[in-house]
């Protein structure tokens, strides 16, 4: 990838990414993006049994192994220890497709020395459409908010953590990610902890960035059901319980999300051979979510 000249406000970031049995040529050309500008990257490796080799990283990335799965919430946190004394860190997962100046237009938009969050627009990379960020009133009524086409950053509550970029600040004032959520709603819990605590999230529209949700998604009538794997149903239907447990997550909010995960799980069954394996991840969801049980899923 070609040489670019270094913002000096882009060598002050260090791009947290996080995989699991990642697609390693993707990975990889997701790192150069990165550190093509000047970023510093930790790439940290949540796979069993890695394949990725640090010596094989652009100049800028170091590697680490984490040796099993131990959860977006826990590799994000060990990739902030990593990245020391940088002035701000941002997120990418394996399936990010940021063009090389992403991190130039955020960091224009972020206001460095104080708690600040900027994130870019995200268009799903498969059907081109906008995955909206979220907006909820005083009551935890959520409203989806498309900011492609805006002339000025876009304030809301809610974004995924894939390219966001979050000033030092905002770790020190409302901490890192909650492992006890091991994947789903992970970063749903940390911006509405963010939010409780006065830290502004704004959308760049300017900054678009291609985005693999990871799942396929199936539309019955009106609903779009995404399909997901057994295990990954039961962190969905569990985790609800942990954001009912949550005071910075407003309770409307909360009860929302739990209706319409147990519905679109419903759904699901429709499109399933598995029915059983998927109504023992419910179950199994729901026994655990009921208890207050986080982290890995037991057995």
């Amino acid at each position: 990838m070609t040489s670019r000249s270094v913002d000096p406000r882009v060598a002050a970031v260090c791009c947290v990414v996080v995989c699991y049995r990642p697609n390693i040529e993707r990975v990889l050309r997701l790192c150069a993006t990165l550190s093509c500008g000047g970023a510093r990257v930790v790439l940290v490796d949540n796979t069993e049994q890695p394949t990725l080799d640090g010596a094989s990283l652009p100049p800028g990335c170091t590697l680490l192994t984490l040796g099993s799965n131990t959860g977006i919430a826990h590799a994000q946190n060990a990739g902030i220890a990593a990245a020391g004394d940088a002035a701000a860190i941002a997120f990418f997962d394996q399936d990010s497709a940021p063009a090389a100046e992403l991190l130039e237009v955020l960091v224009s938009q972020l206001q460095t020395g104080i708690p600040d969050i900027v994130a870019p627009a995200c268009v799903d990379d498969i059907s081109g459409a906008e995955l909206p960020s979220t907006r909820l009133d005083a009551r935890g009524r959520s409203t989806p908010v498309y900011c492609v086409g805006s002339r000025e950053p876009v304030a809301v509550d809610i974004v995924i953590s894939s390219g966001s970029l979050a000033t030092r600040e905002v770790f020190v004032l409302a901490g890192g990610l909650d492992e006890r959520f091991f994947i789903d709603f992970v970063d749903t819990e940390w911006c509405l902890r963010c939010r409780a605590k006065g830290v502004p999230i704004r959308v760049v529209p300017q900054a678009v960035m291609r985005h693999r949700i990871g799942s396929s998604a199936v539309k019955i009538g009106s609903w779009t059901v995404s399909v997901h794997s057994p295990v990954r149903c039961y962190y969905q239907v569990r985790n609800c319980f942990l954001l009912l447990r949550k005071k910075d997550v407003p309770l409307r909010y909360s009860l929302g999300q739990f209706i319409s995960i147990l519905a679109n799980r419903m759904l699901l069954l429709l499109l399933v051979d598995s029915r059983v394996s998927y109504l023992k991840s419910y179950l199994s969801g729901l026994g655990d979510g009921i208890r207050g049980l986080g982290g890995p899923k037991r057995g």
